[in-house]
C-alpha cells in the first residue's frame, strides 16, 4: 500500500493546470453545430485547437466518439506530453493515435481495455469517459476508497468497475444525469458531451477540486463544516462552530492515510493474505503512522518502524488459517497492539 505521495503530486499537478480559456464567446468554426446544445463548448475548444472536426468542415456533435478519438481530445486539453513509445505495448493504435495513447499511458490515465488492447477503434460509453476524467483529476485513490453511493436513478446500470468513478463525479458535481436524473452509463458517449465534460473539466477544474477537498475532508473529520480553495498551494478549513484556519494542500496527504486507515474495517485475513511483502508491510507502517500522528484515540508507546515491523510479523502468524482468516484486519491489529503494550486508550 502507497502512501500519499503519488496522489499528491497529481493534485498539485492539476492544481498548477487551471486553463486560461476565456468565456466561450466565438463563433462557430464547425458547419453542423448551430442547433446543438454544446455548441459554445465545441467552438470554443475547436478555437483553441483541443478538438478537429472531419474534413468536409463538420464536427457531427451527434455521432458517438471512439475511444482513440477521446484519447487525443483529453490529451490535449490536459497539455500532456506526447509519447508515442508509450503505447507501443497496444497492438491496435494506429500511429496517428499512438502520440496521444501514449500520453495518457504516461498519465496514468489510461491501461486499455485488457493487455496488448486499447480498443482503438471501439466506441467509449460514458461510463469509461468518467473513469478518464477522475484519473485526470488526480482523484481515483479516493474515489476508491471513499465508498460513495450514487443516487442516479439508473444507477443499477453502473459496471462494478466504474461505480466509484462515477459515484465520485456525481458527488463533486461532474457527472450530471438528464431531466429523469438518469446517467445513461453504458450508452456509448456523443462527440457533443465529450466536447461539454472537457470543456467544464478545464474550465471549471478549481471549482471540482474544491468540491472534492470539501467532501473529502468531511467524510473523514467529522468536525469540518466546509473548505475553500485560496490558491494553488493554500485552503481555508472552516470547523463545526465557526472556527477557521489556513492549511497547505499537503493537509490532504493526512486526509487520504486516515481514509485509509478507516476503510481497514473492511479488510480480513483472507484480504491480507493476497497482499505482497511489500504492501503487508505498507499497512503495518501506514496504522502506526496514523496512531502516531494522534490521529485516532490511542497513544502511541514505541517508534513507529518497531510497532510496524512487530504487527505485520504477528499478523503473519495469526492468519494462517481459514477460521483465523475471517477476523476483522483492523480489530486484530488493535488486539495484538494493545496486547504487547503498543498502544493506549488517552
Amino acid at each position: 500500500m502507497k502512501k500519499m505521495i503519488a496522489v499528491l503530486s497529481m493534485l498539485v499537478v492539476m492544481l498548477g493546470t487551471f486553463s486560461t480559456f476565456q468565456n466561450p464567446t466565438q463563433a462557430a468554426t464547425f458547419s453542423d453545430i448551430n442547433n446543438t446544445f454544446a455548441k459554445d463548448y465545441i467552438a470554443e475548444l475547436g478555437n483553441q485547437g483541443i478538438i478537429d472536426g472531419f474534413d468536409d468542415g463538420t464536427f457531427r456533435p451527434n455521432e458517438e466518439i471512439k475511444r482513440v478519438d477521446f484519447a487525443k481530445m483529453i490529451t490535449l486539453a490536459l497539455d500532456l506530453p506526447m509519447s508515442a513509445d508509450s503505447a507501443n505495448a497496444f497492438t491496435d493504435v494506429p500511429d496517428r493515435a499512438k502520440q496521444y495513447v501514449g500520453a495518457l499511458v504516461d498519465a496514468g490515465i489510461t491501461n486499455g481495455k485488457k493487455p496488448g488492447y486499447f480498443g482503438a477503434s471501439d466506441y467509449i460509453t460514458r461510463q469509461e469517459m468518467i473513469i478518464m476524467f477522475v484519473r485526470a483529476m488526480g482523484m481515483e485513490d479516493f474515489a476508491l476508497n471513499l465508498n460513495f453511493y450514487s443516487t442516479f436513478e439508473d444507477e443499477g446500470k453502473i459496471s462494478g468497475t466504474a461505480y466509484p468513478y462515477v459515484a465520485f463525479a456525481e458527488a463533486i458535481g461532474f457527472a450530471e444525469g438528464d431531466k429523469a436524473y438518469n446517467f445513461a452509463p453504458q450508452e456509448l458517449g456523443k462527440r457533443s458531451a465529450a466536447a461539454k465534460w472537457i470543456y467544464f473539466y478545464t474550465m471549471e477544474q478549481d471549482l471540482y477540486f474544491e468540491n472534492a477537498l470539501r467532501i473529502i475532508g468531511i467524510h473523514v473529520e467529522p468536525t469540518l463544516d466546509d473548505v475553500t480553495l485560496i490558491n494553488n498551494d493554500t485552503v481555508e478549513l472552516t470547523y463545526l462552530y465557526g472556527t477557521k484556519q489556513q492549511s497547505v494542500v499537503d493537509f490532504w496527504s493526512e486526509m487520504y492515510d486516515r481514509l485509509q486507515y478507516q476503510n481497514l474495517i473492511y479488510w480480513t485475513g483472507v484480504d491480507w493474505n493476497l497482499l505482497t511483502e511489500e504492501d503487508k508491510q505498507g499497512i503495518a507502517e501506514l496504522v502506526a503512522y496514523v496512531w502516531g500522528a494522534g490521529f485516532t484515540e490511542f497513544t502511541l508507546m514505541d517508534t513507529e518502524q518497531n510497532v510496524a515491523d512487530s504487527l505485520k510479523s504477528q499478523l503473519d502468524n495469526f492468519y494462517v488459517n481459514a477460521t483465523n482468516n475471517e477476523e476483522i484486519l483492523i480489530v486484530k491489529i488493535i488486539e495484538l497492539a494493545r496486547a504487547e503494550g503498543f498502544i493506549i486508550i488517552e
